[in-house]
């Protein structure tokens, strides 16, 4: 389904799907509403995640964000988690993806080779291949817990992913107490590492090559910008189901 709509108008459920992907970019998923603020991803609704107004509250029973919030600048973090939670109902799910910026520190300290630290540091800072694809914002367990709970939220589960990004899953709730972060397990800058500089591989990642078929992308005429998002597509689904990009 494709939306077109002002901010100010509203749209009706009707086939609305319940689950909605924001910033979707390449990866638009079956059975979500996928949105974007990237024409040349095509995505369901073109529109700015942090103010949705067009969009029902309570209604949604899933919000997907990867790689999303840290594309934000600091001050319009916890006003998006709100907005996200507005749309949630009661019990629904919000599933993040956001740079630990503990974790990146700590790749930093067990690599030693100079193109290692160019590409954490990208991670970092962001590809900035393009208008929107930098990094204004990160993480450490603590913040993103508080900044949770302080929209709604409460914290099912937090893991590691790649050492330095963290899946994060949280429900929206009506009755949260004061806030208590609890053990916080990625707190620690340097663990132990009995290999010694243990090198970690540094493996390639799905939206970093999204990012630079948009980039290219938004450089040429219509015709061929069709033609690259369309055939990228395909390419990018065989690579992640064989396990060469994640």
């Amino acid at each position: 389904m494709t939306i077109s709509a002002p901010s100010e108008t509203a749209v009706a459920t009707g086939d609305l799907p319940k689950r909605v992907n924001f910033g979707c970019g390449f990866d638009r998923r079956d059975g979500y509403l996928n949105v974007d603020f990237q024409e040349v991803h095509e995505p369901d609704l073109l529109a700015d995640v942090r103010s949705l107004p067009m969009l029902p509250s309570g209604y949604f029973d899933e919000v997907l964000a990867q790689d999303v919030l840290e594309h934000l600048e600091r001050g319009d973090v916890d006003p998006a988690l709100r907005e996200w939670a507005r749309l949630l109902a009661v019990g629904g799910r919000l599933v993040l993806r956001v740079p630990d910026l503990i974790g990146l520190a700590r790749l930093l300290a067990y690599h030693d080779q100079v193109a290692d630290h160019h590409k954490l540091i990208q991670n970092l800072y962001g590809t900035q291949a393009y208008t929107g694809d930098f990094h204004l914002s990160g993480f450490t367990e603590l913040t993103l817990r508080a900044s949770l709970h302080d929209a709604g939220f409460e914290v099912e589960s937090i893991e590691r992913f790649e050492d330095w990004l963290f899946d994060c899953v949280a429900v929206r709730s009506d009755a949260l107490g004061v806030f208590d972060p609890g053990p916080l397990p990625f707190l620690a800058a340097c663990d132990h590492d009995p290999g010694g500089r243990q090198r970690r591989r540094l493996s390639t990642r799905a939206g970093t090559l999204d990012r630079v078929v948009t980039a290219v992308a938004n450089q040429v005429p219509e015709g061929p910008r069709l033609r690259a998002r369309r055939a990228w597509r395909p390419v990018r689904r065989r690579l992640v189901e064989r396990g060469v990009i994640q």
